[in-house]
């Protein structure tokens, strides 16, 4: 089997997956965004594939899927839970959210087949187990295809989906992630229904050592956790701003042009003296994980209430960091929009840091700022 990923150019950090049985010449779509329909097409033809199988792992908040229209193309059958059959009864929801005409467009879709948990489909030699997964939605499935999982919106690559939408469920979630994914094998490999920081993949082993949600905690333990981890659903733009709507949320307005980066080894010979470092993870993941020393933490989702805990001098030099760089940039352009013009982003976060072999600390009495 070959697994072909494409990633989406409309700014929601959609991926998604054609598997391909080259001997057979079948397909089976994962995830396709209707807004990459243009490029799918020809990874569908140019590879002579008979498209058997569309599958939606759950009903998209922030995008419209392309099932309707591949699925007439191509004459493929569309795949979605057997919850889907409700979904009509929670797209009202989305209105409060702005998300409301996204999940009718959705709900709308013609499903042709609602599977349960453990049944599978095949095509060609290839065989989707098909897993139950709710917790960012109520209809979520995972697909394990041999020694690959695809997660979804469910578990992404150094975070997860958020449980906070219509039909989300954090305590769901953590069923899902604790009793579905983590007794998987760690040789597994993790690919995500969305990414933000450029990843393509990873391993269920990596994750389990370097992914907050999956650190050992009870499952209210999990629901506290998950309270502040997000930023807040709507947050206002400023003049010129851009919301991009990521993981079925509206993030930090992000204006034209980016934060400039700085690497962990430009990072490391950088002057101090005079610079604000901050960490914006929650404290539970710097407390696990560990931190870079002289790190002061404001988690990105209280940054706009506690933007006073910094410099006044907005020419003061600021650098943010999180765990894989996705929260950081969001946060280093929200710095931007409320006039802090020396903001730099750590690439890669924390998980750069470490992996470059460079020191954390883990002494939480340590942090120069709390929760407040």
């Amino acid at each position: 089997m070959e697994v072909k990923q494409l990633r989406s150019q409309d700014g929601t950090g959609t991926l998604s997956y054609l598997l391909a049985d080259p001997h057979a010449r079948v397909g089976i779509l994962i995830d396709p965004n209707r807004e990459d329909i243009a490029a799918l097409r020809p990874m569908i033809d140019e590879n002579g594939l008979r498209l058997t199988h569309i599958i939606d792992t759950h009903t998209h908040a922030d995008h419209v899927s392309a099932a309707a229209e591949l699925s007439k193309a191509y004459g493929a059958r569309v795949v979605m839970h057997e919850n889907t059959k409700n979904k009509w009864k929670i797209v009202d929801q989305g209105d409060r959210f702005g998300i409301g005409d996204i999940l009718r467009a959705n709900a709308a879709i013609h499903v042709d087949q609602f599977v349960k948990d453990g049944e599978t489909i095949s095509s060609g030699d290839m065989t989707i187990t098909m897993l139950f997964t709710p917790g960012h939605t109520d209809n979520h499935l995972s697909l394990l295809v041999g020694e690959n999982l695809f997660t979804g919106d469910l578990l992404l690559i150094g975070q997860a989906g958020r449980s906070d939408l219509p039909g989300g469920n954090p305590a769901e979630q953590y069923e899902s992630l604790f009793n579905k994914i983590l007794p998987l094998p760690d040789s597994m490999t993790i690919h995500p229904g969305h990414d933000y920081a450029g990843n393509v993949n990873s391993s269920l082993g990596e994750e389990k050592k370097s992914n907050p949600f999956l650190q050992n905690r009870s499952k209210e333990e999990y629901i506290e956790f998950v309270k502040d981890f997000f930023p807040p659903i709507a947050e206002s733009v400023g003049e010129g701003g851009k919301m991009t709507l990521q993981c079925g949320t509206t993030r930090v307005p992000q204006k034209e042009g980016s934060a400039t980066t700085v690497t962990a080894e430009e990072f490391s010979v950088m002057e101090r003296e005079g610079m604000v470092l901050v960490d914006v993870r929650e404290p539970a993941e710097l407390a696990v994980i560990g931190f870079i020393e002289g790190a002061i933490n404001i988690p990105v989702g209280q940054l706009a209430r506690r933007i006073g805990e910094l410099p006044a001098r907005k020419e003061t030099p600021v650098v943010v960091v999180c765990q894989s760089g996705s929260r950081s940039r969001e946060a280093a352009h929200f710095l931007q929009s409320q006039g802090y013009s020396a903001v730099k982003d750590l690439a890669g976060g924390t998980a750069a840091w470490i992996k470059s072999g460079r020191p954390v600390v883990r002494r939480e009495a340590t942090l120069n700022a709390t929760r407040s």
